[in-house]
């Protein structure tokens, strides 16, 4: 029995919004380095995309797009990130004690990121000491952890040699409430089940604010935080010059098509980590149920290569400052599409006279991903006596 292959070609310009996220690029906190993002779990997998159609060679017109296209799409914000700040024990509001205050503070802070052994951790406790454009980068990479504890990858997580040191106080006009400005030093120390990690010393740099709580109590949060690797405070706008954005899509959409590459020789795998961490939000929830399940096709032998030529990559539209932490961009790909799969089953029939010649005795429907032979429920798609 031998297998013929066909293939499949689609040339399709393509529209999608790309968010540049330019201080959320790097996931470096006081916690340490954030894992790579978890894949959701696909439940019902959406009608396949153009890659996998079986119909010949094709030119897709595509959709007008409004010239503010890239404006009017808007990232969700988490809403309620912040509970109400949590009350210092033994503060009083008319009798202000900064760096003592803030020692016991930040105590608070990194028992909150502390998870022990056995204990479900909860970003409640956390929630209730950030605000403002900290609690937007930190609760996100805090709840990262919080999932890797859950899935037994993360046993522990504990700081020690807390040094805390008030840098700047900023007292507003009452005297009492203010912003200051702080230097923490701490060594982080991790267990996990998925990789080694050394204990981490650094020394980051913070604002917090402290504020009236009930009658003349005190309640301390932080709000902003100085990224070490961009050297920017997370509240500050950043923005991506044009040509620069323009450089970066291209790249961006280079290595998205290199990761839905299947080559014969590769293993017949698809690379799914590198398609998880340049994807986000709906269009992830989207696009990996497509791949898993052209995975699946590639594991059982039903698709062979996945090829894609003649990329051409051109932004409709980019707002810099669409959100305080990247802009948005509306980006149209037009890309011609190879996918390969097995065709026929042909056998090469013996007959009782010693003649050979070949029948074509099943074929591999595109539409339905399944030999017709498997469609019509036979067990077995040749005659088993008396052949080759």
């Amino acid at each position: 029995m031998k297998r013929m292959l066909s293939y499949t070609r689609l040339s399709c310009p393509l529209l999608g919004l790309v968010l540049l996220l330019a201080s959320c690029s790097s996931a470096v906190d006081q916690g340490g380095v954030a894992p790579t993002p978890a894949a959701p779990r696909p439940t019902a997998v959406p009608q396949p995309e153009a890659t996998a159609a079986p119909a010949p060679t094709a030119v897709l017109q595509a959709t007008a797009v409004p010239a503010d296209a890239g404006k009017t799409f808007v990232v969700p914000a988490n809403q309620g990130e912040a509970l109400p700040p949590q009350a210092l024990p033994g503060a009083a509001f008319d009798r202000p004690d900064i760096a003592n205050e803030l020692g016991a503070f930040f105590e608070q802070v990194y028992r909150a990121r502390t998870i022990e052994r056995g204990v479900a951790p909860r970003a409640d406790a956390l929630r209730e000491l950030v605000d403002g454009a900290y609690a937007d980068y930190t609760i996100p990479l805090f709840e990262r952890e919080v999932a890797d504890a859950n899935d037994g990858k993360l046993l522990a997580a504990s700081f020690s040699d807390l040094n805390v040191k008030l840098d700047e106080w900023q007292p507003a006009a009452d005297g009492s409430s203010g912003t200051a400005l702080v230097s923490i030093t701490r060594t982080r120390t991790a267990v996990r089940t998925d990789r080694q990690e050394t204990p981490q010393t650094a020394t980051y740099q913070f604002r917090a604010e402290r504020r009236r709580n009930g009658d003349n109590g005190v309640a301390w949060v932080a709000t902003d935080f100085l990224n070490p690797a961009t050297k920017r405070w997370i509240s500050e706008p950043v923005t991506t010059p044009q040509q620069v954005a323009d450089a970066e899509i291209r790249d961006f959409f280079k290595r998205f098509y290199a990761a839905r590459t299947l080559k014969p020789g590769s293993g017949g795998k698809f690379d799914i980590d590198t398609t998880i961490q340049l994807t986000q939000l709906a269009y992830r929830d989207y696009t990996l149920p497509l791949l898993s399940a052209q995975q699946s096709e590639a594991d059982a032998g039903k698709l062979t290569e996945v090829e894609y030529t003649d990329l051409k990559v051109e932004v409709l539209g980019y707002d810099p400052r669409a959100t305080d932490h990247g802009g948005i961009a509306t980006v149209q790909v037009t890309r011609t599409a190879r996918v390969s799969r097995p065709g026929f089953r042909l056998h090469d029939h013996h007959d009782e006279s010693g003649k050979v010649y070949w029948l074509a005795v099943d074929f591999f429907q595109p539409q339905a991903r399944r030999w017709v032979s498997e469609i019509a429920g036979m067990a077995v798609s040749v005659p088993s006596a008396g052949h080759g």
